[in-house]
């Protein structure tokens, strides 16, 4: 039983280190745009004279669209590595109430 547990933890162990890779490149990929997106706007606007609040309006919901997107991925990496180190915030929680049960139980049957 031991040894499925070790497993389970390595195969666990193991996908959340391929999550963090995946989520360094992710990151390091939004960086780029972050920087590219302001000149290719400048870019279209300065070649076809449009209006500066159009693309700035563009700018600011692609700004606030990658921000979410980073949160996003930084949550979810974080959330693997939380649960491969068995730190899950419920778990705690789970386990109190669990031996509360218990507790209460054998406390009825004492009466």
């Amino acid at each position: 039983m031991e040894q499925k547990q070790d497993n389970r933890y390595n195969n666990l162990s193991s996908y959340a280190d391929q999550v963090h890779e995946k989520t360094k490149k992710r990151i390091k990929y939004s960086g780029i745009v972050l920087i590219i997106l302001p000149v290719v706007l400048g870019l279209i606007r300065w070649m076809t004279h449009s209006d500066k609040i159009f693309f700035l309006v563009i700018w600011i919901l692609c700004m606030f669209a990658i921000s979410a997107y980073l949160v996003s991925i930084e949550y979810f990496d974080h959330a693997i590595h939380r649960i491969a180190s068995g730190d899950e915030p419920g778990a705690e929680a789970e386990a109190a109430s669990a031996e509360g049960a218990d507790d209460g139980a054998t406390e009825g049957g004492d009466e």
